[in-house]
């Protein structure tokens, strides 16, 4: 059962993958679903059966590096460190978006707030929240952050900062990097110990 479910996760990533290409390429108005069957060499039922429509794609937008941390999640947390563990995961999504640019990812929160589907930007929907606040949890026993607020409010935190951040990324049409940007903002939100041998101010 779970190898069928596994298989099923891989066709549906397939299909986003190929149709996130076509939007960058063509533009998102310019690529029909006959367009991404084509491209990902599937029936249009195989696309049904995933997706009612092309915009539903935005909705699966995050499978893709999800996948990605779950499946390297072992070699992740053999970091002593917690909170480059932290970032290695928060990274992987900033990742994917700067890949994808600011003109899918601003469709993919437009579709996201039109829809009232906000799982990527309600703290205790996002997926990753339960790991975020251990290894935050886990960060601060280490003092290797000095912010001692409840581990579930600086996740709180973190993921309103990171949507306005990114929403301003889209708006500026990419102007600027977005992996750095957080860095810096959740480095001072996290208050983050420098490590022995780094150079402080």
């Amino acid at each position: 059962m779970q190898n069928q479910q596994d298989k099923s996760n891989l066709t549906k990533m397939h299909i986003v993958n190929c149709a996130i290409d076509l939007f960058q390429q063509r533009g998102y108005n310019n690529v029909s679903v006959t367009d991404i069957c084509k491209a990902c060499k599937i029936s249009r039922s195989t696309f049904y059966y995933y997706f009612k429509s092309k915009d539903e794609i935005f909705d699966s937008f995050l499978l893709i590096p999800e996948v990605i941390i779950f499946e390297n999640l072992p070699s992740i947390l053999n970091s002593t460190n917690y909170i480059d563990q932290f970032y290695q995961i928060f990274e992987t999504f900033l990742t994917k978006m700067m890949e994808t640019g600011p003109e899918i990812f601003g469709q993919v929160l437009k579709r996201n707030i039109d829809n009232g589907n906000l799982k990527i930007l309600v703290p205790y929907e996002i997926t990753m929240w339960d790991i975020y606040i251990n290894l935050i949890k886990k960060a601060q026993e280490a003092g290797e952050i000095l912010n001692h607020n409840p581990p579930e409010k600086i996740v709180e935190a973190i993921t309103y900062l990171t949507v306005g951040i990114s929403v301003i990324w889209c708006n500026k049409n990419g102007s600027f990097d977005l992996i750095s940007k957080n860095r810096e903002m959740l480095e001072a939100l996290l208050l983050v110990k420098d490590k022995p041998g780094s150079n402080s101010s």
